[in-house]
């Protein structure tokens, strides 16, 4: 079935896309977490300093900034790449990219939401706002993909091959097995 040639052809991707798979949502990931990290304070500057320091203090944080966004674009566009390059193995999609990208974009969400909270006493700023928009749409894109692919393209999938083989099941220990159904009676 189509369902058995999907977790067949996982055993077939070449070792380099799962690990290019992997560093493309941990480098997302980094560049989620990098991001919160240039948000500054006027809270942190110290006391009697002029507007050269505060001025000084905001352009140490810009390449910070830059290499946040660039490896957040690395991290889409690897992503992205992979997707349309496994884009009929479900199962693959769904184990190296979309869940993974759902997971670390909510953390890079959450802690952007730490960091103004932290940082910046819960008041937005551009910086701030951008990132938010960021980790967010990548939250909620990875997440509704997530929900497209596991809840309606796999599991229509997964009827089709339950139609043609049977129900399988975990076993006791991991086992796997087949519990054979009763064939639906037909009326004559």
């Amino acid at each position: 079935s189509r369902y058995m040639n999907m977790l067949l052809a996982q055993d077939a991707v070449p070792r380099l896309h799962n690990l290019l798979a992997s560093f493309f949502t941990w480098i997302l990931l980094a560049g989620f977490v990098v991001l919160p990290g240039t948000f500054s304070s006027l809270q942190q500057v110290p006391a009697g300093s002029g507007v050269e320091r505060t001025v000084l203090h905001a352009v140490q944080n810009i390449p910070l900034l830059v290499i946040g966004y660039i490896c957040c674009a690395v991290g889409a566009s690897g992503m992205c790449w992979l997707w349309w390059r496994w884009a009929r193995n479900y199962i693959w999609l769904l184990d190296h990219i979309f869940v993974p990208g759902a997971l670390n974009a909510l953390a890079g969400l959450l802690s952007t939401v730490a960091s103004i909270f932290g940082a910046q006493n819960g008041a937005l700023g551009a910086v701030s706002i951008v990132t938010l928009a960021v980790t967010g749409s990548g939250t909620l894109v990875c997440g509704l993909l997530t929900a497209y692919y596991s809840l309606w393209k796999l599991e229509r999938v997964k009827r089709r091959h339950e139609r043609e083989v049977g129900r399988e099941g975990v076993g006791e220990r991991g086992e796997g097995g087949l519990h054979m159904q009763e064939a639906p009676k037909r009326h004559a």
